[in-house]
């Protein structure tokens, strides 16, 4: 009796460890940044990819006041 009370307590512990999932922690390769989005853009134009678009878009109504220089 006690023996094939071993084999079953052995046999589960072996399906519990299969049947386990690794737990998957967000790093860099398996977050949603790709690597084709550190790209600059003439490294995506040299692989065929489409250029970015811009992060800030001009604006031009925004006011630009010139700088003074130095004389």
């Amino acid at each position: 009796m006690s023996k094939i009370f071993v084999f079953l307590m052995v046999f589960t512990l072996c399906l519990s460890l299969i049947q386990a999932k690794p737990i998957i922690t967000p790093t860099r390769t398996n977050s949603k940044v790709t690597r084709n989005d550190r790209l600059t853009n003439s490294q995506r134009i040299a692989r065929g990819l489409p250029p970015r678009a811009p992060v800030r878009l001009y604006d031009p109504t925004a006011p630009h006041h010139f700088l003074p220089r130095a004389s």
